[in-house]
Protein backbone atom coordinates (compact mmCIF):
# COMPACT_ATOMS: atom_id res chain seq x y z
CA UNK A 1 0.00 0.00 0.00
CA UNK A 2 1.23 3.92 -0.67
CA UNK A 3 2.34 5.11 2.47
CA UNK A 4 0.27 8.23 1.13
CA UNK A 5 -2.58 6.33 1.47
CA UNK A 6 -1.85 5.30 5.07
CA UNK A 7 -0.95 8.84 6.58
CA UNK A 8 -4.27 10.50 4.77
CA UNK A 9 -6.75 7.55 6.31
CA UNK A 10 -4.25 7.94 9.83
CA UNK A 11 -4.96 11.85 9.95
CA UNK A 12 -9.10 11.12 8.67
CA UNK A 13 -9.50 8.35 11.33
CA UNK A 14 -7.70 10.52 13.87
CA UNK A 15 -10.11 14.56 13.05
CA UNK A 16 -13.50 12.43 12.11
CA UNK A 17 -13.77 9.84 15.06
CA UNK A 18 -14.15 13.13 16.95
CA UNK A 19 -15.19 15.90 15.03
CA UNK A 20 -19.26 15.29 14.56
CA UNK A 21 -18.11 13.96 10.92
CA UNK A 22 -18.32 10.76 11.40
CA UNK A 23 -15.50 8.93 10.66
CA UNK A 24 -16.59 5.60 8.96
CA UNK A 25 -18.36 7.89 6.34
CA UNK A 26 -15.07 9.66 5.85
CA UNK A 27 -13.13 6.30 5.46
CA UNK A 28 -16.11 4.56 3.38
CA UNK A 29 -16.08 7.92 0.61
CA UNK A 30 -11.96 7.35 0.73
CA UNK A 31 -11.98 3.81 0.71
CA UNK A 32 -13.96 3.91 -2.43
CA UNK A 33 -11.25 6.70 -4.43
CA UNK A 34 -8.50 5.07 -3.57
CA UNK A 35 -10.05 1.67 -4.23
CA UNK A 36 -8.52 0.44 -0.94
CA UNK A 37 -10.07 -2.27 1.06
CA UNK A 38 -9.97 -2.10 4.65
CA UNK A 39 -10.87 -6.00 4.62
CA UNK A 40 -8.33 -6.84 2.90
CA UNK A 41 -6.09 -5.48 5.62
CA UNK A 42 -7.60 -5.37 8.60
CA UNK A 43 -4.63 -4.79 10.77
CA UNK A 44 -4.39 -1.16 9.29
CA UNK A 45 -8.02 -0.44 10.90
CA UNK A 46 -6.94 -1.87 14.14
CA UNK A 47 -4.17 0.46 14.33
CA UNK A 48 -5.93 3.11 13.36
CA UNK A 49 -8.33 2.48 15.88
CA UNK A 50 -6.12 1.78 19.03
CA UNK A 51 -4.75 5.08 18.19
CA UNK A 52 -7.57 6.91 18.47
CA UNK A 53 -8.24 4.94 21.82
CA UNK A 54 -5.14 5.97 23.08
CA UNK A 55 -5.93 9.33 22.43
CA UNK A 56 -9.58 9.51 24.51
CA UNK A 57 -7.42 8.20 27.33
CA UNK A 58 -5.03 10.23 27.48
CA UNK A 59 -7.14 13.51 27.50
CA UNK A 60 -9.53 12.15 29.84
CA UNK A 61 -6.89 10.09 31.86
CA UNK A 62 -7.16 12.04 35.52
CA UNK A 63 -11.16 11.18 34.50
CA UNK A 64 -10.46 8.34 34.08
CA UNK A 65 -8.53 7.95 37.27
CA UNK A 66 -11.12 9.00 39.41
CA UNK A 67 -13.32 6.02 38.29
CA UNK A 68 -11.22 3.73 41.31
CA UNK A 69 -13.51 6.54 43.57
CA UNK A 70 -16.64 5.05 45.51
CA UNK A 71 -18.31 8.77 44.37
CA UNK A 72 -17.75 7.31 40.71
CA UNK A 73 -18.93 3.32 40.37
CA UNK A 74 -22.66 5.19 39.76
CA UNK A 75 -20.88 7.09 36.36
CA UNK A 76 -19.74 3.96 35.71
CA UNK A 77 -22.58 1.46 35.52
CA UNK A 78 -24.10 4.64 33.34
CA UNK A 79 -21.64 4.09 30.84
CA UNK A 80 -21.46 0.28 31.08
CA UNK A 81 -25.59 0.68 30.54
CA UNK A 82 -24.89 3.49 27.59
CA UNK A 83 -22.14 0.59 26.09
CA UNK A 84 -24.91 -1.96 25.77
CA UNK A 85 -27.59 -0.98 22.71
CA UNK A 86 -23.89 -0.45 20.72
CA UNK A 87 -22.32 -3.60 21.54
CA UNK A 88 -25.56 -5.83 20.86
CA UNK A 89 -26.32 -3.80 17.26
CA UNK A 90 -22.40 -4.03 16.48
CA UNK A 91 -21.42 -8.11 17.11
CA UNK A 92 -25.25 -8.49 15.38
CA UNK A 93 -24.26 -6.70 11.90
CA UNK A 94 -20.55 -8.77 12.30
CA UNK A 95 -22.60 -11.80 12.90
CA UNK A 96 -24.93 -11.54 9.87
CA UNK A 97 -22.22 -10.07 7.72
CA UNK A 98 -24.42 -7.17 6.68
CA UNK A 99 -21.45 -4.61 7.44
CA UNK A 100 -19.79 -5.19 4.85
CA UNK A 101 -22.64 -4.07 2.30
CA UNK A 102 -24.00 -1.34 4.78
CA UNK A 103 -20.03 0.27 4.66
CA UNK A 104 -20.05 -0.15 0.91
CA UNK A 105 -23.49 1.41 0.56
CA UNK A 106 -22.45 4.81 -0.41
CA UNK A 107 -25.78 6.49 -0.91
CA UNK A 108 -26.46 5.06 2.91
CA UNK A 109 -23.14 7.36 3.52
CA UNK A 110 -24.57 10.50 1.85
CA UNK A 111 -27.43 10.43 3.60
CA UNK A 112 -25.89 9.55 7.07
CA UNK A 113 -23.78 13.03 6.27
CA UNK A 114 -27.14 15.03 5.88
CA UNK A 115 -28.92 13.17 8.85
CA UNK A 116 -25.98 14.27 10.80
CA UNK A 117 -26.08 17.84 9.55
CA UNK A 118 -29.80 18.10 10.49
CA UNK A 119 -28.60 16.66 14.06
CA UNK A 120 -26.37 18.84 14.49
CA UNK A 121 -28.18 22.43 13.92
CA UNK A 122 -31.09 20.80 16.08
CA UNK A 123 -29.11 20.42 18.71
CA UNK A 124 -27.14 23.76 18.59
CA UNK A 125 -30.66 25.35 18.77
CA UNK A 126 -31.64 22.98 22.21
CA UNK A 127 -28.41 24.32 23.09
CA UNK A 128 -28.91 27.76 23.28
CA UNK A 129 -32.51 27.60 25.06
CA UNK A 130 -31.00 25.60 28.02
CA UNK A 131 -29.65 27.24 31.39
CA UNK A 132 -26.41 25.38 32.04
CA UNK A 133 -26.44 25.51 35.64
CA UNK A 134 -30.14 25.33 36.22
CA UNK A 135 -32.45 23.14 34.13
CA UNK A 136 -29.24 20.05 32.80
CA UNK A 137 -28.03 17.53 34.56
CA UNK A 138 -24.26 17.23 35.30
CA UNK A 139 -22.03 13.99 34.20
CA UNK A 140 -22.28 12.40 38.03
CA UNK A 141 -26.17 12.74 37.83
CA UNK A 142 -26.75 11.59 34.70
CA UNK A 143 -29.75 8.68 34.94
CA UNK A 144 -30.41 5.44 33.30
CA UNK A 145 -32.61 6.92 31.21
CA UNK A 146 -30.59 9.53 29.43
CA UNK A 147 -27.87 7.19 29.71
CA UNK A 148 -29.92 4.47 27.66
CA UNK A 149 -30.61 6.93 24.99
CA UNK A 150 -27.39 8.25 24.25
CA UNK A 151 -26.28 4.72 24.02
CA UNK A 152 -29.24 4.02 21.20
CA UNK A 153 -27.52 7.03 19.67
CA UNK A 154 -24.51 5.62 19.38
CA UNK A 155 -26.09 2.48 18.44
CA UNK A 156 -27.37 4.49 15.22
CA UNK A 157 -24.14 5.88 14.56
CA UNK A 158 -22.87 2.62 13.76
CA UNK A 159 -24.20 2.98 10.09
CA UNK A 160 -21.68 5.18 8.20
CA UNK A 161 -22.24 8.97 7.50
CA UNK A 162 -23.75 9.50 11.13
CA UNK A 163 -21.35 11.06 13.60
CA UNK A 164 -21.05 8.62 16.93
CA UNK A 165 -19.61 11.79 18.30
CA UNK A 166 -22.35 14.53 17.14
CA UNK A 167 -25.49 11.69 17.90
CA UNK A 168 -24.38 11.19 21.20
CA UNK A 169 -23.25 14.68 22.29
CA UNK A 170 -26.86 15.74 20.54
CA UNK A 171 -28.96 13.08 22.16
CA UNK A 172 -27.64 14.28 25.41
CA UNK A 173 -28.25 17.71 25.05
CA UNK A 174 -31.84 16.56 23.75
CA UNK A 175 -31.97 14.98 26.96
CA UNK A 176 -31.02 18.17 29.36
CA UNK A 177 -27.89 16.98 30.11
CA UNK A 178 -25.28 19.43 30.56
CA UNK A 179 -22.99 20.83 27.19
CA UNK A 180 -19.48 20.04 28.98
CA UNK A 181 -21.18 16.57 30.83
CA UNK A 182 -22.30 15.30 26.94
CA UNK A 183 -18.88 15.91 25.47
CA UNK A 184 -17.20 13.89 28.82
CA UNK A 185 -19.69 10.82 28.72
CA UNK A 186 -19.99 10.93 24.91
CA UNK A 187 -16.03 10.17 24.98
CA UNK A 188 -16.34 7.63 28.19
CA UNK A 189 -18.70 5.96 26.11
CA UNK A 190 -16.39 5.94 22.92
CA UNK A 191 -13.78 3.87 25.02
CA UNK A 192 -15.54 -0.03 24.93
CA UNK A 193 -16.92 1.24 21.58
CA UNK A 194 -13.37 1.77 19.61
CA UNK A 195 -11.96 -0.82 21.68
CA UNK A 196 -14.58 -3.21 20.94
CA UNK A 197 -14.39 -2.44 17.36
CA UNK A 198 -11.19 -2.69 17.24
CA UNK A 199 -11.59 -6.17 19.30
CA UNK A 200 -14.04 -7.82 16.98
CA UNK A 201 -11.68 -6.80 13.68
CA UNK A 202 -8.58 -8.61 15.47
CA UNK A 203 -10.70 -11.65 16.10
CA UNK A 204 -11.19 -11.39 12.65
CA UNK A 205 -7.99 -10.96 11.79
CA UNK A 206 -7.06 -14.19 14.06
CA UNK A 207 -9.99 -16.29 12.42
CA UNK A 208 -8.93 -15.82 9.01
CA UNK A 209 -4.93 -15.91 9.35
CA UNK A 210 -4.88 -12.67 6.48
CA UNK A 211 -1.17 -11.91 6.57
CA UNK A 212 -0.14 -8.38 6.61
CA UNK A 213 -0.14 -7.81 2.93
CA UNK A 214 0.70 -4.82 1.52
CA UNK A 215 1.90 -2.73 4.26
CA UNK A 216 5.00 -2.62 6.33
CA UNK A 217 5.27 -2.77 10.19
CA UNK A 218 6.71 0.79 10.62
CA UNK A 219 3.69 2.29 8.37
CA UNK A 220 1.59 0.47 10.85
CA UNK A 221 3.25 2.57 13.73
CA UNK A 222 3.79 5.56 12.17
CA UNK A 223 -0.33 5.45 11.44
CA UNK A 224 -0.99 4.16 14.56
CA UNK A 225 1.32 7.15 16.04
CA UNK A 226 -0.65 9.67 13.65
CA UNK A 227 -4.39 8.93 14.51
CA UNK A 228 -3.64 9.40 18.29
CA UNK A 229 -1.88 13.05 17.91
CA UNK A 230 -4.24 14.10 15.43
CA UNK A 231 -6.93 12.45 17.30
CA UNK A 232 -5.80 14.04 20.75
CA UNK A 233 -6.22 17.16 18.82
CA UNK A 234 -9.76 16.97 17.23
CA UNK A 235 -10.70 16.13 20.86
CA UNK A 236 -9.32 19.57 21.92
CA UNK A 237 -10.91 21.33 19.41
CA UNK A 238 -14.26 19.46 20.14
CA UNK A 239 -14.38 20.12 23.45
CA UNK A 240 -13.22 23.98 22.97
CA UNK A 241 -16.40 24.84 19.83
CA UNK A 242 -18.68 22.69 21.89
CA UNK A 243 -18.21 25.00 25.00
CA UNK A 244 -18.66 27.86 22.41
CA UNK A 245 -21.66 27.06 20.89
CA UNK A 246 -19.93 25.97 17.59
CA UNK A 247 -21.35 22.60 17.11
CA UNK A 248 -23.60 23.30 13.98
CA UNK A 249 -20.60 24.77 12.15
CA UNK A 250 -19.74 21.27 10.97
CA UNK A 251 -23.33 20.89 9.74
CA UNK A 252 -22.85 23.08 6.71
CA UNK A 253 -19.71 21.33 5.81
CA UNK A 254 -21.41 18.15 6.20
CA UNK A 255 -24.33 19.37 3.43
CA UNK A 256 -21.74 19.98 1.16
CA UNK A 257 -20.00 16.92 1.25
CA UNK A 258 -23.28 14.69 1.97
CA UNK A 259 -24.87 16.14 -1.53
CA UNK A 260 -21.81 15.88 -3.05
CA UNK A 261 -21.87 12.26 -2.24
CA UNK A 262 -25.18 11.50 -3.35
CA UNK A 263 -24.89 13.14 -6.70
CA UNK A 264 -22.06 11.23 -7.50
CA UNK A 265 -23.56 8.15 -6.77
CA UNK A 266 -26.57 9.33 -8.80
CA UNK A 267 -24.27 10.25 -11.39
CA UNK A 268 -22.83 7.18 -11.85
CA UNK A 269 -26.00 5.01 -11.86
CA UNK A 270 -27.16 6.94 -14.71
Amino acid sequence: MDFLYVLILAVVQGIAEFLPISSSGHLSVLGTLFQFNPEENLALGIVLHAGTLVAIVVFYFRELLRFLRPERFRLALMVILGSVPAGIIGVTLKQCGLDEAIFSNLLLVGCGFLFTATLLLWSERKRRNLSEEENTTPIEKITPRQAVLIGLAQAIAILPGISRSGSTIATGLFTGVRSAACAEFSFLLAIPAIGGAALLELLKLARNGMPLEGIAPWQLGVGFGVSAVVGYAALALLVKMLSRGKLALFSWYLYAVGLCVLIWQLYKGL
